[in-house]
């Protein structure tokens, strides 16, 4: 169970630096708050029972009440965020005026990403409301129902939520949405191979981390995530050479290795056929590097 907001409180705002090893040790779930999380730096993988998905810098993570999750890294960087969480009671006023279409859609699907202009925009006001927030904390300032500082950060939380509900799209190139929700055996055997993934991952290694037999984990694993194993590793190690390719200077060889494929030209034969192009013509069509 994920920390609840602190006695009194209705939203929380932090600055966070993460070492990039962090993992959670187990699947979480908040009780009374969504959480909103900024990505300064660094990269994160994030899964649930309906999606997996990765947040770089300049993503948002958005996740609702009572959707068990776990993180664990995506790269080597250090994990930097601001973090705000805040319980529905703390935007009653825009949800009933506005209605609920607006934590719908926010929440529905992460990662959230944005234009680089607006980007810009909607990270400075997250660092706007951490300082407000700093201030009121570090000045004891009155938060009670009706009081100017609750009613300047509820103001500025609206804007927020309305700005990345006008202005932000799921990124599906980062998301992997499963066939049907996942069950607590199976969630654990995908933590394992985003673990383990650029190792020679066997069946029945990962059947064991789930605790069925072969078969069994084969069948369940299958009507879950809408592939089979096979084809389900191929697909995660794909995702992360996508990553790669976005974000190093690697060689193609060089990813192909570290992501797990035996052989460069398996993989790449397998990108041209998941993503309609070779690897080297995805990087020159999307790196900014």
């Amino acid at each position: 169970m994920a920390l609840p907001l602190p006695k009194g409180k209705q939203i929380t705002v932090s600055y966070r630096e993460i070492s990039s090893d962090y993992e959670m040790p187990s699947m979480e779930v908040a009780s009374d708050h969504y959480s909103l999380g900024f990505m300064i730096k660094g990269d994160r993988r994030i899964i649930t029972p309906k999606m997996n998905f990765t947040l770089h810098a300049g993503y948002i993570g958005a996740m609702r009440p009572y959707i068990y999750h776990r993180t664990i890294p995506a790269s080597d960087s250090e994990y930097i965020s601001i973090l705000i969480k805040f319980s529905p009671d703390f935007v009653a006023n825009m949800t009933d005026t506005l209605g609920p279409q607006i934590m719908e859609k926010i929440f529905r699907y992460p990662p959230i990403t944005f234009s680089d202009g607006d980007r810009e925009k909607i990270f400075s006001l997250a660092r706007e409301i951490y300082e407000l927030y700093n201030e009121i904390e570090e000045q004891g300032l009155d938060m009670s129902e009706g009081s100017i500082s609750r009613y300047r950060l509820q103001n500025l939380l609206t804007y927020i939520l309305l700005e990345i509900y006008d202005k932000g799209h799921f990124d599906s190139s980062k998301a992997t949405i499963h066939e049907s929700e996942l069950t607590e055996p199976i969630m654990e055997a995908v933590y394992y191979i985003e673990k383990n993934y650029m190792q020679p991952l066997k069946i029945e290694e990962v059947a064991r981390i789930s605790g069925y037999s072969v078969s069994y984990f084969s069948r369940i694993f299958a009507r879950q995530l809408g592939s089979d194993f096979t084809e389900y590793l191929c697909i995660t190690r794909l995702k992360h050479v996508q990553n790669m390719l976005l974000t190093t200077n690697k060689s193609v060889m060089e990813i192909s290795l570290e992501c797990g494929f035996s052989y460069p030209g398996n993989m790449t034969s397998s990108f041209k056929k998941e993503f309609g192009m070779t690897p080297l013509h995805f990087r020159k069509q999307n790196t900014k590097l």
